[in-house]
């Protein structure tokens, strides 16, 4: 019989791997020149120096930008601030604006209004004085003062004409005033003092006799000798002049030759303290 069987023989091993061969490094060195070496250490101090120069341009750049930032804060909180008074300003100054505005609007107004009073004021004192010269019995007599002035304004055209108040017959008599010209009218101009008599409308006029007839004496009145110049004259009742009026005055009817200039020039005694008195005298027969 055959015994147990031994153990298993053995496979051959592998070679082990083959190393390259190993490489030797020389640690021996050239030593550098020593004129090399001090170049080397040269530039690396300059290296060194230009290395902390440039850290402390760095530190005072950072302090200075520093500084700057707060500055720049500063100036934009001034920016801020100011803009903000410029808004407040800006608002304010709108403000006064519409005030002035309206002042101006309000000063405007007061001057109409105080500029229509007085116009109202002067027609009232025009009123009074008309008033206080107006006559109730046919006898009217007109003082015209300035007299140089107005006889100028007269050649120059600036008012060749003027008027009296109004005076009346009677308290409801017929309304009647004078028109004088002082350089003269129509055939008279330049050479005479023309004087017309006006019929005008009045609140009685239903009342009264229609064409108006009575008789009417004009005077320039000599103020110191009483040689008076007088010129009368009877209407003629065809005449527009004397219908009742239709309108606030009829048309003047006189006398356009009733003085020459000549007589007013130089000395005289019709002309006194640059004043001339005219007088006007219609007959109340048959009223």
């Amino acid at each position: 019989s055959s015994g147990p069987p031994g153990p298993a023989a053995s496979a051959p091993l592998p070679p082990p791997p083959t190393l390259p061969p190993t490489l030797s490094v020389s640690t021996s060195f050239t030593p550098l020149p020593s004129s090399v070496g001090a170049a080397l250490e040269l530039q690396l101090h300059s290296e060194k120096t230009k290395v902390v120069e440039l850290g402390r341009r760095c530190t005072e750049l950072e302090v200075k930008s520093g500084t700057f930032e707060n500055v720049v804060c500063v100036l934009n909180r001034e920016v801020e601030r100011f803009a903000t008074t410029m808004e407040a300003g800006n608002r304010q100054h709108k403000l006064d604006q519409d005030k002035i505005e309206a002042l101006s609007n309000k000063v405007r107004q007061l001057e109409r209004t105080v500029g229509l009073k007085d116009l109202t004021v002067a027609e009232m004192e025009g009123r009074l004085r008309e008033m206080s010269a107006t006559t109730f019995d046919g006898v009217f007599i007109w003082r015209i003062s300035d007299f140089a002035k107005k006889r100028q304004d007269a050649v120059a055209g600036r008012a060749p004409a003027m008027f009296s108040p109004a005076f009346y017959t009677s308290k409801y008599g017929y309304k009647m005033c004078l028109r004088i010209y002082l350089n003269g009218d129509g055939t008279g101009r330049g050479s005479h003092l023309s004087l017309f008599f006006v019929v005008m409308r009045g609140l009685s006029d239903a009342l009264l006799k229609w064409p108006f007839n009575q008789k009417v004496t004009l005077m320039l009145l000599d103020q110191s000798s009483r040689e008076h110049i007088i010129d009368a004259f009877r209407p003629d009742v065809t005449s527009s002049s004397f219908q009742r009026p239709v309108s606030e005055m009829n048309i003047a009817s006189g006398c356009p030759l009733f003085c020459t200039l000549s007589k007013l020039d130089g000395k005289n005694s019709y002309i006194r303290d640059d004043t001339i008195f005219i007088k006007a005298i219609v007959d109340l027969t048959g009223l």
